[in-house]
């Protein structure tokens, strides 16, 4: 087995067709499948299922790309240090994160970083904090945004931002001229809330437990964990509903929707930047997390 056998291997599994790997390459086809064979007979293992028009991973070529990808990743990070240059950063770096992250801090970064690393291809999966935490601790993503501390610990998780959750309400809403609200006004309102699995309502429903209101007693007029759906609804009159200040600050600014003081109750939470413990930490995981630590 040499190296080359291995670039063609990694080459084979992003194009997903051995045709389209050797184009990449500038090799033949018989050669792609050469070195495939090569590797499948070193490891013992059929490391692609062949189909007419395409070549799928098993379950043993997911887990050798992984590892191949890290090996070319240190290879890279020894170039640097060793030869004393700094090579162009390519690879891929996986984010999972949660929907209020996505909303506005993520963006940002990711747009920054892509000016640093143009050579790097992010994918980023939004689901809620708990299921972005799972994907980093599993291997299915390199780095999480989340908006609570991981309770898991194999992951190390590192503060980045401040989240503060306000009550909103559209420009045409009853309360929308009011700057406070009492807690037993709020009782009143009908709400928009999240589902389970938030991070974002467990932070308000425990604000408002401090000040002596539990979420059974809240009006849920819908429950949803679509930010999208939450300032829809909000934005045309039919609920009030606490959204991240980051998400909702272009629609403060320009009135469409306004922020209410709900007596002493202030919402607030870190965003963390979630990794694994024991896993090898790749060139564009490294870039990306030194590029966040420098902004």
């Amino acid at each position: 087995m040499e190296l080359r056998h291995l670039k063609t291997f990694v080459a084979a599994a992003e194009a997903g067709n051995f045709t389209r790997a050797a184009e990449r390459l500038e090799v033949t086809q018989a050669a792609v499948s050469q070195h495939i064979a090569v590797l499948e007979a070193h490891y013992g293992q059929v490391l692609f299922e062949r189909g007419s028009r395409s070549a799928t991973l098993t379950e043993a070529g997911g887990r050798l790309l992984e590892t191949v990808r890290e090996i070319f990743e240190l290879l890279e990070a020894a170039d640097e240090q060793i030869a004393g240059n700094r090579p162009v950063v390519t690879g891929r770096l996986k984010i999972a994160s949660s929907t209020v992250p996505a909303e506005w801090w993520l963006p940002e970064v990711v747009a920054g970083f892509r000016g640093a690393c143009p050579a790097v291809r992010e994918t980023v999966t939004v689901s809620n904090s708990r299921t972005a935490s799972a994907a980093v601790a599993g291997g299915d993503a390199d780095v999480g945004v989340v908006g609570e501390l991981p309770g898991d610990d194999r992951l190390v998780a590192r503060a980045v931002a401040e989240d503060e959750l306000v009550l909103v309400v559209g420009r045409d809403h009853p309360l929308a001229g009011m700057e406070r609200i009492s807690m037993g006004e709020l009782l009143t309102l009908p709400l928009v809330v999240r589902g389970n699995g938030s991070a974002s309502q467990r932070c308000v429903d425990e604000a408002l437990e401090l000040a002596g209101v539990h979420r059974d007693e809240l009006v849920t007029w819908m429950e949803t964990n679509s930010v999208d759906a939450t300032r829809s609804a909000v934005t045309r009159g039919l609920a009030a509903a606490f959204l991240s200040r980051g998400a909702v600050i272009d629609d403060l600014e320009s009135g469409r929707l306004k922020h209410i003081q709900v007596g002493r109750v202030r919402p607030r939470r870190q965003l963390y930047l979630v990794t694994a413990v024991d896993r090898v930490v790749g060139t564009p995981l490294r870039e990306f997390l030194e590029f966040v630590e420098s902004r």
